[in-house]
């Protein structure tokens, strides 16, 4: 079973840059209606094996949540699903939004 790596805000960004990356917001609904990365999809209960059905497993997978604690789980979660490369940021949304770009 594959695992996933833990990854900074930084390598996050660099990762974006560098080619396309998905981004999977495990927060409430409330919580990334109110502001989220650019790109990046609200998953739940509710849709998390449509979104597992309909991507591209081969590209990046940077999971996100409120503090990078519970993207953890999440991220290994997604990387038993065939996920080839699977991240949890660290530091989660909370200290992204702090010095870089949010969509609402």
């Amino acid at each position: 079973m594959s695992m996933f790596k833990r990854i900074s805000i930084e390598q996050t960004k660099e990762l974006m840059e560098n080619q396309e990356v998905l981004l999977a917001d495990i927060r409430d609904p409330q919580s990334y209606a109110a502001g989220h990365m650019p790109n990046a999809k609200n998953i739940n209960n509710q849709n998390a094996a449509e979104f597992i059905q309909e991507s591209d497993k081969d590209k990046p997978l940077v999971v996100i949540c409120y503090h990078g604690n519970s993207s953890q789980p999440a991220a290994q979660y997604f990387a038993g699903q065939g996920f080839e490369e699977v991240y949890s940021m660290d530091g989660g949304f909370e200290l992204w939004k702090l010095n870089n770009p949010v969509e609402r």
